[in-house]
């Protein structure tokens, strides 16, 4: 899978990490009232270019995210790291890039219910 070109990496103060697929994707997903709040504190691109998240609004108001300028590779890098390290415990740690693309996969894999199954179950033993 090729990575959209506007991927973002969001970090929250619990050290979660959110992969978003474009700034779009990411201001939609996220907050007002959770940027306000402190909720997230790094948001990068996958060269590690540093991004700015702002609620200028306020907390009812819409999330903007903007390029800065800078650029921190080594701390998207560690980041990454620390994320496999705590929440995909016994998985090896993967660059950005691999985290980015696991991530978006994961997250748009077509989720099956319990009814689902059921259905599937059910055509597998008319077939018989």
């Amino acid at each position: 899978m090729e990575l959209p070109p506007d991927t973002v990496f969001i970090f929250d103060r619990d050290e979660d990490l959110f992969v978003f697929a474009s700034f779009v994707h990411a201001t939609n997903g996220i907050e007002a009232i959770e940027i306000d709040e402190g909720e997230y504190t790094a948001a990068y691109s996958p060269d590690g270019g540093v991004l700015a998240l702002t609620a200028p609004e306020g907390p009812e108001g819409s999330v903007i995210l903007a390029r800065t300028g800078s650029m921190d590779l080594g701390d998207l890098e560690r980041r990454v790291a620390r994320y496999w390290r705590r929440h995909q415990t016994g998985q090896p740690p993967r660059d950005p890039l691999h985290t980015a693309r696991f991530l978006i996969e994961r997250d748009n894999k077509p989720r099956r219910g319990w009814l689902s199954r059921v259905t599937a179950l059910l055509r597998h033993a008319t077939r018989q």
